[in-house]
C-alpha cells in the first residue's frame, strides 16, 4: 500500500479540521410548512489529515414538525462536515450533514450519523421559530462556536489550535528532508499515484 506521507506533512503545515476554501452555508429557507432547507457551497477542507474537495453544492433539508424551536427550547440545527479517514481498500466517503442539537448539547440523530470523531468541522448554525408544527421563521445564526457534548465546535474549524501555518518556515516545518529536489520528487510521485 502506498501512503502519501510527504503530501500529508504539507497538509499538517496548514492545519487540520479546517475549511480552507468555500463551503459557506446559504441563508436557510422554508421549503414546506415544516421543512427547512439550506445549501453548502463547493469548497475544500482538511479533516483527519486529508484534503477533501466538494465540487458540487450540497443541498440539505430537515422536517422540523416534531422538533422544539430555538426560542422555545434553545435548540439549533447544525451543519457538519462528516468524514473519517479509515485505512481500508474501500473509499472513505465525506458528506455534509444537518443535525438537530438540543439546548443541552445533545444531538438528536435518529440515523446515528453524528460521531465526534467524524463530525469535527461546524459549517453553520440555523435558528428557527415554529407555530404548532409549521416553521414561521428561519435564520442563520452568526455564532462562531457551539458546545455539543462538552466539546466546543468552531465555525469553519477556525479553532486557533487547528491552524498551524507558518509561512516563513513552510518548507522547513513541512518536510523532514531539506533537499528540495527530493521533496519535489516525492510530491510529484504522490500526485502521479493519486491519478
Amino acid at each position: 500500500m502506498y501512503l502519501s506521507k510527504e503530501s500529508n506533512r504539507l497538509l499538517n503545515v496548514i492545519g487540520n479540521d479546517i475549511v480552507i476554501k468555500g463551503m459557506e452555508m446559504s441563508d436557510p429557507t422554508i421549503l414546506s410548512p415544516s421543512t427547512i432547507m439550506t445549501t453548502i457551497a463547493p469548497g475544500c477542507a482538511i479533516q483527519d489529515e486529508t484534503l477533501i474537495e466538494f465540487t458540487d453544492v450540497s443541498f440539505l433539508d430537515i422536517d422540523c414538525s416534531d422538533l422544539i424551536d430555538t426560542p422555545t427550547g434553545g435548540a439549533h440545527l447544525c451543519v457538519f462536515l462528516n468524514y473519517e479517514n479509515i485505512q481500508t481498500i474501500e473509499a472513505n466517503l465525506a458528506s455534509v450533514d444537518l443535525f438537530y442539537v438540543e439546548a443541552s448539547g445533545v444531538v438528536n440523530d435518529p440515523f446515528g450519523r453524528f460521531k465526534t470523531r467524524s463530525c469535527r468541522i461546524l459549517l453553520g448554525i440555523i435558528d428557527f421559530t415554529k407555530d404548532g408544527t409549521s416553521v414561521t421563521a428561519v435564520s442563520k445564526n452568526d455564532s462562531t462556536t457551539l458546545s455539543i457534548a462538552d466539546t466546543t465546535y468552531y465555525a469553519g474549524g477556525m479553532n486557533p489550535d487547528n491552524i498551524n501555518i507558518d509561512v516563513e518556515r513552510l518548507f522547513d516545518v513541512g518536510f523532514e528532508s531539506k533537499d528540495r529536489s527530493k521533496v519535489e520528487d516525492l510530491l510529484k510521485r504522490d500526485y502521479v499515484m493519486s491519478i
